[in-house]
């Protein structure tokens, strides 16, 4: 009872270095694995061509074979493939189908031909584990990206394969729903015998309920099966990993305080009638560093959202003394935003193309974006697709390209999602020194408290709709 990896070699492109190069592993069913490692070293890769999505979807398998079960998952028909193996990616919004959380659950279980007279108990047994009964009826496009994330593991949960395969699951999940549905999966695990091989970069969550760690680099993966509970924290932060409660210290110039950049007075959102935000106030000044912490589902991306036009509001938003809502053309620049999925904003073919396309002003555009690139770790990757990059990858680079505008205030949503801790240091050294240098305001937001002590000179909590001052002894 595994996943069986033999000898692989794929690859993205042709005339690409290998992304897996002689690869061979296996994972046991009766052990739940968590797979880290540094952003673009193959796990994720590998995770798809175990679901059967690879090379049938991207990229070219040079040699090897995967087996799970003992069987080919690439060459089954859908619904044989969904009882052996499903696949949460990082980016779930990409696995959705339907308007609404239970049509979405529907469309999954006719897909396995489930008795429709069945449908209503799984729906709802799926929904309880996975703690959003509250989302039943709700449109997909409304939710968080962590509630999306939750949605899709109850579709996964409903499904019932043998084995589930989860990439980055709590990226933008809070801490306290994160362990919570750890201990969900090893429920899962332990009495329907479901096999877990979880990709995360972030370890503190699983410590309790993996049986073991693996640790790829370079495509390859490395010998040692470590113990969760006998981790070596200098060992994984030389290897890229997250590890609770370490600082990443970083070193910016001091915060200058300018004049304010945004206001917020009163401001409200409400979806179908619910209020999500309530008579929200708060000044965003020139030259410092802003952290917004929340629960999953609190409402930091419908505020994100509203700042950038996509929901209405009432209210108050000015910027620099002008209402949001009518800012001139010659002033959209002034405010840049990163929103949760990057693959919303990319324009270039490729990837120095999305940051020339930032640069059109610039005479030394050239020299610029390889600065750039060269930073963020992805000049290697300069002439591909920025759809082949990694989920990481890809945030790195939606974050780059907003760099390039010359703004007064940076807005960004999850700016480190799904990346490593060089990653997370690269992305959140650059956005800091930037905002300082520019004497531009950056407000963030983030799941990772660690993160909003190390960067931010001011910490707010988004709770039950209303903006706080964050203290450390409620979070």
């Amino acid at each position: 009872m595994s996943i069986r990896f033999q000898n692989l070699c794929f690859t993205y492109s042709q005339d690409r270095k290998d992304i897996l190069s002689g690869l061979t592993a296996e994972f046991d069913r009766e052990r739940i694995t968590v797979l880290t490692g540094a952003s673009g070293c193959g796990k994720s890769t590998l995770l798809y061509l175990a679901a059967g999505a690879y090379p049938h979807g991207a990229g070219i398998l040079r040699s090897g074979t995967v087996t799970v079960e003992g069987r080919a998952p690439g060459a089954l028909v859908p619904p044989e493939r969904c009882r052996l193996v499903g696949m949460m990616f990082q980016n779930p919004e990409l696995q959705f189908c339907m308007d609404t959380v239970k049509n979405e659950l529907v469309f999954c279980l006719e897909n396995i031909c489930v008795d429709p007279s069945e449908m209503e108990e799984k729906i709802d047994e799926a929904l309880a584990f996975c703690e959003i009964p509250h989302l039943k009826d709700r449109t997909l496009a409304s939710l968080s990206g962590g509630e999306r994330q939750k949605a899709m593991l109850a579709c996964l949960t409903a499904l019932d394969p043998q084995w589930l395969l989860l990439d980055e699951p709590f990226a933008n999940i809070d801490d306290d729903s994160a362990r919570a549905i750890a201990g969900r999966l090893k429920a899962l695990h332990e009495t329907r015998g479901t096999g877990i091989l979880a990709v995360d970069h972030r370890l503190e969550n699983w410590l309790q309920v993996a049986d073991q760690v693996r640790i790829m680099d370079g495509g390859a993966l490395l010998p040692e099966v470590l113990d969760p509970r006998k981790l070596d924290p200098a060992q994984l932060e030389a290897l890229g990993v997250i590890v609770p409660g370490r600082s990443y210290r970083p070193a910016l110039p001091p915060a200058r305080t300018g004049a304010p950049v945004l206001t917020l007075e009163n401001l409200s959102v409400s979806h179908q009638g619910t209020p999500i935000l309530r008579n929200i106030s708060a000044r965003f000044l020139r030259g410092r560093i802003y952290a917004i912490v929340g629960q999953s589902g609190c409402g930091k991306s419908t505020l994100f959202g509203a700042l950038s036009g996509l929901y209405a509001y009432s209210g108050h938003a000015m910027l620099e003394g002008t209402e949001l809502r009518r800012l001139k053309k010659r002033d959209l620049g002034k405010a840049g935003f990163v929103t949760q999925n990057p693959q919303d904003q990319f324009v270039g073919g490729t990837v120095r193309q999305e940051i020339l396309a930032s640069l059109r002003r610039d005479p030394r555009a050239a020299e610029t974006s390889e600065a750039i690139l060269r930073e963020i770790r992805l000049w290697r990757y300069r002439d591909i697709s920025p759809y082949l990059l990694s989920q990481g990858q890809q945030r790195r680079l939606g974050v780059a390209a907003l760099m390039a505008y010359d703004c007064h205030i940076l807005i960004c949503d999850e700016p480190t999602y799904a990346q490593d801790r060089r990653g997370t240091m690269a992305v959140m050294d650059a956005l800091c020194r930037q905002a300082r240098e520019r004497d531009a305001a950056l407000v963030f937001s983030t799941h990772d408290r660690q993160l909003a002590r190390d960067y931010a000179d001011e910490i707010w909590e988004l709770k039950e709709g209303a903006l706080h001052a964050y203290a450390e002894s409620g979070g």
